[in-house]
């Protein structure tokens, strides 16, 4: 597969081991950013599991490093931008870069910028999570006279507008370090590593200053908490330790090594960079359960990063693919809090808020959309982390809640109609198989606490469905459809489902997900596969969403998504097909983002990724693609 020579700089990077990479590069050439699209424009996710950060130094995105903080959940967000820069300690004078920076990854876990300036003066920037509730941010300098200063700025949110306001109460300088506080009881504290680097406010920006030395970086710590006092001592400690990005690197990289990590033949071995780094970052957006479907802020709530039950199981399903139990588990039992309110008994809404509340507003899918597909996915998530791990995650009262609430949905056509994945209701391969899939789990479960009658219950209704599966198999394109009766939404976006003579078919390549999450391979779905590389694979080896009659999402469905291509390399490398698996994970690592991480999709005329690049489900569903694709690939 031919790739653009912009491309070829990173791509050769990452078959280096990552441990042997200074900077995993991004060269955006001195010329008009047209003519340097790959890789596409976007940011990294850098997180623990009480911090998340986003992060991006590409020149083609507003703002600059660390551009959203957020604390425990995404309800609000404490820093808007950072800046690192040099300047000339006699005159003041700031340097200005004489090329473009590069920007990557130094590690799967650490975002990095190369600055260039003048008199082969070198300055690189590396911003990370520390596993003790804090982001580094630093400063080193090569190449540079003792006559330079470097400077590293926090601008932090003074005023952040949700369903309410949050207000930054206050913001001082003591004993070196600054100390800010808001309006719902969160503290940040920033210092430099050291107690030469000098803290200084001006409105709210924070600043920390340090000299150009050999060897010596500028080092700042931020540290929010829920007590000033602990953020201080949180401070203290880390300055205590002797290499902040030491202890921080054998704490990622024993994570990483806790759960199963692929192995690629030796002209495959970039693919492990890419794999590392994208698990990460679905490690890094979870807080407390909560993952969002997108952080970079395309796809918001009230102006919050708006939290979807099907993205975040997606995610869950992957971590449980790839052993990591802990974060699986978060997510699973956050989705069972009795304090999410619920569209009905058994049934979740489309989409919530920050707070976990259920209420419009908010861009992308309508949050009453019914999206009944998310039953299946969590029943299948609770049955596979029993296997793994002898543990019910939720009572059998909650799993037997959801199964009912199927079988109720049941219509006279013996299938489920709703709005599932592509958020459009209609007859959906995908959401019937996974549901007729998750009924047998269902089943299967009741058996096992001896409740007989509902296993009986929920094993027929999942041979109903499968029966009837046939309805949305379109003889005339020999492929698994969508199966509408009105083909374009509503003013507001809503599904039209009322009941016309007319039967659309409409091609959607999330079937797959069906598959996947534990359908059984058979006859019509190798038909729908052969139909999808011959009608939509697009852009040398993309997948294509859905094909819709609404000139409003044409668009958007025939866009080259990653979380298709990426469930496509799912089939095929579970159902005998590794070459056309390889070449679905090939146009991913081809078109991934500035710091190798998977955009929600590639605009058709190969113009531009979307703005949310990346999409937390599609890094989740691109690491599990190379997690299959391992296992046959030697």
């Amino acid at each position: 597969m031919k790739m653009k020579s912009i491309f070829l700089i990173g791509f050769y990077c990452f078959s280096i081991p990552f441990w042997e990479i200074s900077i995993v590069a991004q060269k955006l050439e001195n010329t008009d950013i047209s003519l340097s699209k790959r890789p596409w424009k976007g940011y990294s996710i850098l997180g623990n599991g009480t911090i998340c950060a986003v992060y991006s130094d590409d020149r083609r995105i507003d703002g600059k490093g660390i551009q959203h903080f957020y604390y425990n959940d995404y309800t609000c967000d404490y820093i808007s931008a950072s800046k690192v820069s040099l300047y000339n300690k006699s005159t003041d004078n700031q340097l200005i870069a004489i090329r473009d920076k590069e920007i990557g990854f130094k590690s799967f876990f650490t975002a990095s910028t190369n600055n260039y300036y003048p008199n082969s003066t070198v300055q690189l920037v590396n911003c990370y999570a520390h596993p003790e509730n804090a982001i580094i941010l630093s400063s080193q300098v090569s190449g540079g006279s003792n006559e330079l200063i470097q400077k590293i700025e926090i601008n932090l949110v003074d005023k952040k507008v949700t369903d309410k306001e949050i207000r930054m109460v206050s913001l001082k300088v003591e004993n070196n370090k600054a100390i800010a506080e808001w309006s719902n009881n969160v503290f940040i504290v920033i210092a430099g590593k050291t107690s030469e680097q000098l803290v200084d406010i001006k409105g709210s920006v924070v600043s920390v200053t340090g000299k150009v030395r050999p060897d010596e970086k500028l080092e700042v710590i931020i540290c929010p908490s829920k007590s000033l006092n602990e953020a201080i001592e949180n401070v203290n400690r880390l300055r205590s330790q002797k290499d902040l990005y030491a202890s921080a690197q054998d704490y990622w990289s024993k994570w990483l090594k806790s759960g199963i990590v692929p192995q690629f033949n030796e002209n495959e071995k970039s693919y492990s960079a890419f794999f590392e780094r994208n698990i990460y970052c679905v490690k890094s957006a979870i807080l407390n359960g909560q993952i969002p479907a997108d952080i970079t802020g395309q796809f918001v709530t009230n102006n919050m990063p708006q939290l979807y039950p099907r993205d975040e199981m997606m995610c869950a399903r992957v971590m449980l693919l790839t052993g990591h139990f802990d974060e699986a588990k978060d997510i699973i039992t956050f989705w069972n809090r009795k304090e999410i309110p619920r569209k009905s008994k058994g049934e979740w809404y489309a989409r919530y808020d920050a707070n976990a509340k259920a209420v419009d507003g908010g861009t992308g899918a309508r949050y009453d959309e019914p999206e009944w597909d998310a039953n299946g996915y969590y029943i299948q998530l609770i049955d596979m982390y029993y296997q793994q791990k002898k543990v019910w995650l939720v009572n059998k009262d909650f799993i037997y809640e959801l199964a009912d609430f199927l079988v109720s949905k049941i219509d006279k056509n013996s299938l489920l109609y709703e709005g599932g994945i592509v958020e459009w209701t209609g007859y959906l391969p995908a959401t019937n198989m996974t549901c007729a899939a998750s009924l047998l789990t269902a089943s299967k479960i009741a058996d096992s606490f001896g409740d007989k009658d509902k296993a009986l219950l929920y094993k027929n209704t999942s041979e109903k469905i499968s029966v009837n599966l046939i309805m949305m198999f379109d003889k005339k394109n020999g492929t698994y459809a969508d199966v509408r009766y009105i083909g374009i939404k509503g003013a507001n976006n809503e599904s039209l489902s009322n009941i016309t003579k007319d039967t659309l078919y409409l091609w959607d390549c999330s079937m797959n997900f069906g598959l996947i999450w534990g359908y059984p391979n058979h006859k019509e779905a190798i038909e729908s596969n052969n139909f999808y590389q011959k009608n939509t694979y697009k852009l040398n080896g993309g997948v294509q969403y859905f094909e819709t009659l609404d000139n409003s999402l044409t668009d958007y469905g025939h866009a080259c998504f990653f979380f298709t291509t990426a469930a496509s390399a799912q089939y095929h490398s579970l159902f005998g097909n590794p070459k056309v698996a390889k070449q679905n994970i090939d146009w991913m690592i081809n078109n991934s983002n500035s710091y190798g991480l998977m955009p929600e999709r590639i605009y058709l005329n190969n113009s531009d990724c979307s703005p949310a690049s990346p999409l937390s489900w599609c890094s989740a569903e691109f690491s599990a693609a190379l997690l299959y694709y391992s296992k046959v690939s030697k």
